[in-house]
């Protein structure tokens, strides 16, 4: 196994940094399977922004849309009674923020976040004189499964599978893991724990059985 390209502290608190500092910059969670399926969405993405273009600079009309979305949703007789609840418990809620329409990222910045990845990789690579194209993961799997046909299909299928779980989960190793943990959200360290643990059991498994 290669020497890793930086020590395992400066990769932690460089970790750290940008994903603790992506929160908080721009208030959302710092992940890999989130940005790609925004890349892969990317006409949903543009859908969305068309949509919403009306209502961006005009918080009475995008108030008036989010009133007649509720009535039909949930029927005017229980939201009068909401209406009527509020004002006489007259919460101290900033109803303004309510009808502000959330901004997104555009789902270029998460293309150039991906991209960063595999040139962060590549740049890493070459300067350990590493770099090298592969088609399997490694000894283990071309024990298990070879590298022919059914190499490929084990690497189809897992891939598969981990874009299924991630979507189901809500979240990966960076947006759980990273930014769930840094940020001790209970769905995330239930999320992460689980999934560290299946693998942790799955390697066992695999040392063992072949």
């Amino acid at each position: 196994m290669s020497e890793p390209f930086l020590p395992w502290w400066i990769t932690a608190i460089a970790l750290a940094v940008l994903t603790l500092g992506f929160y908080l910059l721009l208030k959302r969670p710092l992940g890999v399977s989130g940005s790609w399926a925004r890349v892969v969405e990317w006409k949903n993405d543009q859908r969305l922004n068309e949509e919403e273009a009306p209502f961006l600079n005009q918080p009475k009309l995008f108030a008036d849309a989010l009133m007649a979305a509720t009535i039909t949703e949930f029927g005017e007789a229980e939201v009068a009674r909401f209406m009527e609840s509020r004002h006489k418990n007259k919460p101290k809620v900033d109803l303004k923020s309510v009808t502000e329409v959330a901004t997104r990222t555009h789902w270029s910045l998460h293309l150039i976040f991906l991209l960063s990845l595999i040139i962060g990789g590549y740049i890493g690579a070459v300067y350990k004189g590493g770099f090298e194209l592969q088609s399997t993961l490694g000894e283990t799997h071309v024990a298990l499964f070879g590298t022919g046909f059914a190499g490929f299909m084990t690497l189809l299928i897992g891939g598969m599978l981990v874009g299924f779980g991630t979507q189901f989960g809500g979240g990966c190793t960076s947006g759980h893991g990273l930014s769930g943990v840094s940020r001790l959200v209970p769905a995330s360290l239930i999320a992460t724990g689980s999934f560290f643990a299946a693998a942790i059991l799955f390697s066992f498994a695999i040392r063992y059985l072949f």
